[in-house]
């Protein structure tokens, strides 16, 4: 800006300039135009950001999110947004004597929106660890009901293995049938009540 006048270096800014209201030819009037243009923009962005996070929120918490590449995706168009709604604050500040205070007001607005979604986006990872943690701890509860059934059918095999001599060699002895059928029994109780404290 010099001069009472202003040079655009980008087609994109003419573009909201000329798609804007501005109601007199005067620098103030431009770049309130400039300014309301871009938070347009932002606020465009910034609900399809938070259309995008809620859809992958869902998605985590129903264990349909496997990998942090759509997580890292997300995060990248928050933080860029972040630094967007940032920049065109802390330029609104600077630019105080071209614009009113409610402009600057209103991008402090949308700089507060970005900061509550930076916020909403380091939980991603917590909530998303945590939906992987407990996949875990499934997988580790079934491994420990198997081990549950299996150790004390091992200690009965071994008693009886030491308290009758012909058990591991004599498989028409009356004790192997005995011990296989208490052995069995044991796996079945066990297994049952796996069940009902809901472990299995």
């Amino acid at each position: 800006m010099t001069n009472e006048k202003i040079l655009f270096h980008s087609e994109f800014l003419v573009k909201l300039v000329n798609e804007g209201e501005v109601e007199e030819c005067t620098v103030n009037s431009v770049m309130k135009s400039l300014v309301y243009g871009l938070l347009y923009e932002l606020g465009t962005r910034r609900i399809e950001v938070n259309k995008k996070l809620e859809s992958l929120l869902k998605n985590i918490t129903d264990g349909n999110v496997k990998s942090t590449s759509e997580i890292n995706q997300v995060r990248s168009e928050i933080i860029t947004l972040y630094s967007d709604s940032s920049a065109l604050y802390y330029l609104s500040k600077k630019l105080s004597k071209f614009l009113d205070k409610e402009v600057e007001d209103d991008c402090l607005f949308a700089y507060d929106r970005a900061e509550i979604l930076i916020t909403r986006e380091s939980e991603l990872y917590n909530i998303y660890l945590t939906e992987i943690q407990n996949d875990l701890n499934i997988v580790i509860k079934k491994l420990t009901s198997i081990s549950f059934i299996f150790l004390p059918i091992t200690a009965v095999a071994s008693i009886l293995a030491i308290s009758f001599n012909d058990l591991p060699s004599n498989l028409n002895s009356p004790y192997f049938g005995l011990s296989l059928v208490l052995l069995v029994l044991l796996g079945i109780a066990l297994t049952i009540y796996l069940r009902k404290i809901d472990w299995l």
